[in-house]
């Protein structure tokens, strides 16, 4: 792992008590520190509760430049306000959940939890900054020779189950088996690309902002049946066949698929970049095209359809969720009416 400020390597450090354990890394040139889930709870100062809530608050100024997560490495760092500071912002990964520290942040929490809370304990931060305390262990590698036993799913909230004999078609890496909702689904540890047998796209994007894009289905269903460009990536259960690669939509994202199985091979990031173009169909679609797709939808309940009858419903329910968004924001005194704010066009 890399310094995202001055590209040191970074070193890790494993501390260990009697009664806990801390793993971080460090740049031992700027001061930066990369914490996993649940680390800055552990470094800072220890207070009621969990610190790790603060991502809910952005910060409002743009970043000059997009940091990808060290950890994971698909997806873009979000600048968060630590709790209710105005000083203090720092970098946080909505994949893996792990925290990017400049040098010298962590004093300035430890600062601000001793002001703002009852403060209960010291934590690990002491240990950063070169105080020793008896029974503690300490191990030093380099990061890149550590942390090996964590494992970043390719999608967040997925838990992994298990290794596979199948093997990346990206980088060659050996497969894991991953759930997420009791739905199954094979990843690589290494570059975070997707495997996703006929239809299983579908299912994890229903998943997204709890199922609101499930009624977009027109970009999924009509995978098959875009121009397509052969590629020498071998499909991951056919292995003789070559995949082909299409355009998701009308968005820049290019994914693979199977023509003998139809499973689909998303690259890692990919399944991100769908989620945010499918966020931004769903804002700017019209209350026209909605109520088309209400209607069909509403038939498909009734007639039957691709889907599980309960599956359609939940889609001509997403529909009418939708439906309803949309006429409040095409409408701006009926949107001042809901929300109070004034909508300027």
């Amino acid at each position: 792992m890399n310094c995202l400020n001055c590209g040191t390597e970074m070193t890790n450090n494993t501390v260990v008590t009697k009664k806990d354990r801390v793993s971080y890394d460090v740049c031992e040139k700027c001061g930066s520190l990369w914490l996993d889930a649940g680390e800055l709870d552990k470094m800072a100062f220890r207070v009621q509760g969990s610190i790790e809530f603060c991502e809910e608050n952005k910060d409002v100024e743009p970043e000059n430049q997009h940091l990808k997560c060290p950890r994971c490495g698909i997806v873009d760092l979000v600048k968060v306000k630590f709790l209710e500071s105005d000083e203090i912002f720092l970098h946080h990964c909505t994949n893996c959940g792990g925290f990017w520290l400049d040098g010298g942040e962590l004093n300035l929490i430890d600062q601000n939890l001793a002001k703002t809370m009852p403060v209960q304990g010291k934590g690990f931060s002491d240990f950063v900054n070169d105080v020793h305390v008896p029974y503690w262990f300490k191990r030093i590698k380099k990061s890149s020779e550590t942390d090996s036993d964590v494992d970043v799913p390719p999608v967040k909230g997925a838990e992994k189950l298990k290794g596979t004999t199948d093997s990346c078609p990206a980088c060659g890496n050996s497969l894991n088996l991953y759930s997420i909702s009791r739905m199954e689904f094979e990843g690589c540890p290494k570059c975070k690309g997707l495997w996703l047998v006929k239809d299983e796209l579908r299912k994890l994007k229903n998943r997204v902002d709890d199922g609101s894009l499930r009624w977009l289905n027109d970009e999924v269903d009509n995978i098959e049946r875009t121009s397509v460009v052969a590629t020498n990536r071998p499909c991951v259960k056919c292995k003789t066949t070559r995949m082909v690669s299409v355009i998701f939509g009308h968005s820049s994202v290019v994914i693979d698929w199977c023509p003998q199985c139809h499973g689909v091979w998303l690259d890692g990031g990919e399944f991100v970049a769908i989620s945010e173009y499918l966020r931004r169909e769903a804002m700017h679609a019209h209350t026209k095209d909605i109520e088309k797709r209400l209607v069909e939808d509403a038939k498909r309940v009734v007639t039957g359809g691709p889907e599980s009858r309960v599956s359609e419903f939940l889609d001509a329910e997403a529909d009418l969720h939708a439906l309803i968004n949309a006429t409040i924001f095409e409408h701006p005194a009926l949107f001042k009416f809901i929300t109070g704010i004034p909508r300027y066009i």
